[in-house]
């Protein structure tokens, strides 16, 4: 009664007749009165200017989970959807069961419709549900074409080298196997820079809706700026949905990999590898993740905290033995109707380490369309000369570029203004941004005097397919090593290595 907008003394207002009879109705089926019905009596007193409000309330019965109907032709066995509602028979009804029931149900993998309702029936102690689903095809394929890597370009874009840019992937999915409700599903995606063939089968129920089980074997290779990576691994990840606001995941990753450190190129991209240079190891890692919203908007307000924590080589069967943590928080403030304000500070440490040098792949790097704009992707931070060669002239010339080692410790963040011009333009907007990061190579060189800026400002338009970003960063405070120059007076930098341009599909954090 006090939470109402009826209470002594205040205005009597006929309108919120309707807000005080859900309150009330909700307030009791929540508490397992399904039949609930409220009536408002008013009587004014018009000369007295005073109303005295009668709030006549029908609980009817309180009732318990009985039966479960299921409608629609499904390939499933009912007791398998049955299971995915999460009811428990006996247990007292309520709404926030029924609204979770519905919700577990549609985010099955097999169904693209669940309707949770109450089919008419005696009012009784107990309450018989109905369940509608419809199913998805039992087997699809997907094929996805598009284009990115603009910053991992090192020459100018040209008919000649246009091919980089584009990528594609195609999977096949199988849903419901062995009449279970189980998936699985093949993947291949193919780049200039990441290739990789996949497979995963889904356990989408362990013990309860919430928890699930993917077994995710893999062949990658991967062209990064200052390495290759080839890598044959599993992947076994146990996810766990606490709350809406709240879902951690528990991992197993065992991989076999080929890292090759570049020593030399030419514009063509043809890698030349000494045999020597190629570090051949074993990673065996526990990973733990969350994931935590609080009061988060479509990205227009709330909070998003990500903490990450690995452990390899816990049980020497590893090459490297390490521990990496690092924490991700997010911070959306809506400044009026159209102005948003985003806010990200990201930090890593690998804290424990064996090996005094651990492989390329292992460190943190900063840099890219996701973190400081204005840079390329991985390329913020401690870098080493590589010799390219120019192949295309008729007179061969040979140059040096700098090319990123990542580090032990990593920070950056992120400030960002977002503003709707849906008013003026429909589906645009402006952003302007100041980013910052570094990567140190190890723990006992953090300085904070170290960090570096970029500033910049960007398009954004919601297309149907998401928000395609385009980004124009500047380096304020960037390095000899950032602008490509050397010692000994030679200069191969460019006033366009000041800047960066970034084009992609959804917002940058």
């Amino acid at each position: 009664m006090r939470r109402l907008p009826y209470r002594k003394g205040r205005v009597y207002e006929p309108i919120e007749e309707t807000e005080v009879i859900a309150r009330l109705d909700q307030s009791l089926r929540q508490d397992g009165y399904p039949y609930t019905s409220t009536v408002v009596q008013a009587y004014v007193d018009t000369v007295a200017k005073r109303a005295d409000l009668v709030l006549a309330t029908k609980s009817g019965p309180r009732a318990r989970f009985d039966s479960i109907t299921v409608e629609g032709q499904t390939t499933l066995d009912e007791k398998y959807i049955i299971r995915e509602t999460g009811f428990q028979k006996g247990e007292y009804f309520s709404e926030t069961s029924m609204r979770e029931a519905q919700r577990e149900v549609f985010k099955h993998h097999l169904f693209r419709l669940a309707l949770v309702s109450i089919p008419e029936q005696k009012e009784d102690s107990t309450i018989n549900i109905l369940l509608r689903v419809k199913e998805l095809p039992l087997r699809s394929v997907q094929l996805r074409f598009g284009v990115g890597d603009f910053d991992r370009l090192e020459e100018r874009i040209s008919v000649y080298n246009f091919y980089k840019l584009f990528r594609a992937q195609a999977t096949w999915v199988y849903r419901n196997v062995r009449s279970k409700g189980e998936q699985f599903s093949t993947s291949a995606r193919y780049s200039h820079y990441d290739r990789k063939l996949s497979a995963e089968y889904l356990f989408p129920y362990v013990y309860n809706t919430k928890s699930s089980i993917t077994v995710n074997p893999f062949y990658q290779f991967r062209d990064e700026r200052s390495y290759d990576i080839t890598t044959l691994g599993l992947v076994n990840t146990f996810g766990y949905e606490y709350s809406r606001n709240l879902t951690g995941t528990f991992s197993y990753e065992f991989g076999i990999n080929d890292e090759s450190n570049v020593r030399s190129k030419d514009v063509t991209n043809t890698v030349e590898v000494l045999p020597d240079s190629i570090l051949s190891y074993n990673i065996s890692s526990f990973t733990f993740n969350l994931y935590y919203t609080k009061n988060l908007r479509r990205g227009r307000s709330g909070l998003i905290v990500q903490p990450f924590v690995e452990f390899s080589g816990i049980f020497g069967e590893s090459t490297f033995s390490f521990q990496k943590a690092s924490l991700d928080i997010r911070k959306y403030t809506e400044i009026n109707r159209t102005l948003v304000l985003a806010t990200r500070v990201r930090g890593g440490a690998i804290y424990y380490a064996k090996q005094d040098s651990l492989p390329s792949d292992v460190r943190f790097y900063v840099g890219g369309t996701n973190s400081v704009r204005g840079w390329g992707s991985k390329s913020l931070g401690p870098k080493r000369a590589i010799t390219i060669v120019d192949t295309t002239s008729s007179q061969q010339i040979t140059r040096r570029n700098y090319v990123p080692i990542g580090g032990r410790a990593l920070f950056n963040f992120n400030v960002e203004l977002r503003q709707d011009l849906d008013g003026l333009l429909k589906g645009f907007g402006i952003a302007t941004f100041l980013d910052g990061g570094q990567v140190w190579r190890g723990l006992s060189s953090i300085d904070p005097t170290n960090i570096q800026y970029g500033v910049g400002a960007g398009i954004r338009y919601e297309s149907p397919i998401g928000p395609i970003r385009l980004d124009l960063g500047y380096k304020i405070n960037p390095t000899s090593q950032d602008l490509q120059q050397f010692e000994g007076g030679i200069d191969d930098g460019k006033w366009q290595d000041r800047w960066g341009l970034h084009l992609t599909i959804g917002q940058a954090f």
